[in-house]
């Protein structure tokens, strides 16, 4: 997978998560449906992440999925 350069393209690469920008200009993405458990946090997942760019969100939504394909 490229790179998303836009907003809607990086919540179409990553469907399980609601992806926006605050008013701060921060880039945040949280889980959709569906709570973490203990393990899984153990495990290095997140329930929310947060990034300066687009790049930056992507490469950790990519680590978020390899994280969860090892459990």
């Amino acid at each position: 997978m490229t790179t998303p350069v836009i907003l809607e393209d990086l919540q179409a690469a990553f469907p399980g998560w609601c992806i926006w920008r605050s008013s701060a200009g921060r880039l945040w993405a949280t889980r959709n449906g569906r709570r973490l458990s203990p393990r899984e946090m153990d495990h290095g997942l997140s329930q929310t992440i947060d990034a300066d760019d687009i790049a930056q969100l992507a490469e950790r939504l990519k680590e978020q999925e390899a994280a969860e394909r090892t459990l």
